[in-house]
């Protein structure tokens, strides 16, 4: 019984703490002692997943609690051609808020779009794939209505390959470990593919970073390396 009370007491802390965040955040006068927020912790076990959030480029933070259909979230993405959707990625959903991550829909349900989810690649607002596990990644070109197989990806689909969008979203990349560190480009969506793999023989790593149509591939055994690419 002591214990529940000391939980209590903590979490009734978090709450004000929370909500003083969030005043703080949005210029909001803050009294003496703010008060209670009603956030719910939720129905998920153990501890709840909490991200930090900031409007005004990191001098404040407030903290936003997901909801239990994204409590195993991977990652957040952002199309680089539309600032009103946010994407949060987990293994087995994946959601979207129009709201700056105040409030998420539930996961998205879309023909093709099945698996186990690693990742969520977005060139614009039609094009985006989705890597998954152990498994060729998926495509869609419509938004989102359909996703199809990367058939072309094939004989990488064991190796779970990560991918990125050059800035300009001309170029992909895509990258994994097959005994040593493989990487592909490609320069119409994925439907074909040059191994731009050369010497590099590191045993982890792959496609880390690009800037502007300079692509930088990084490993444990072999450092960084780039090379730019004609856009």
């Amino acid at each position: 019984e002591d214990d529940n009370d000391e939980t209590e007491r903590a979490m009734s802390r978090y709450r004000r703490h929370v909500e003083r965040s969030r005043k703080l955040e949005w210029g909001e006068e803050v009294g003496e002692r703010a008060p209670s927020s009603d956030l719910d912790v939720g129905s998920s076990g153990g501890n709840p997943m909490w991200v930090l959030k900031s409007f005004n480029y990191g001098a404040n933070w407030t903290w936003i609690m997901l909801p239990d259909f994204l409590q195993s979230v991977r990652g957040f993405r952002a199309d680089p051609t539309n600032d009103t959707t946010l994407y949060a990625i987990a293994s087995n959903c994946i959601a979207r808020s129009y709201d700056q991550a105040l409030t998420w829909e539930y996961c998205w349900e879309s023909d093709g779009l099945e698996g186990a989810f690693n990742d969520l690649v977005i060139k614009d607002s039609l094009t985006m794939i989705v890597t998954r596990a152990g498994d060729v990644p998926i495509r869609t070109t419509d938004g989102g209505r359909s996703w199809h197989p990367l058939a072309s990806v094939q004989p990488l689909a064991k190796c779970s390959p990560d991918a990125l969008y050059s800035w300009s979203g001309k170029t992909l990349a895509l990258s994994c470990v097959m005994g040593q560190t493989v990487v592909w480009v490609s320069m119409d969506d994925g439907d074909t593919w040059l191994d731009e793999s050369g010497d590099y023989s590191a045993t982890s790593g792959g496609v880390a970073q690009w800037y502007e149509s300079t692509l930088y591939v990084s490993s444990l055994g072999q450092g960084i390396s780039s090379k730019t690419f004609k856009e």
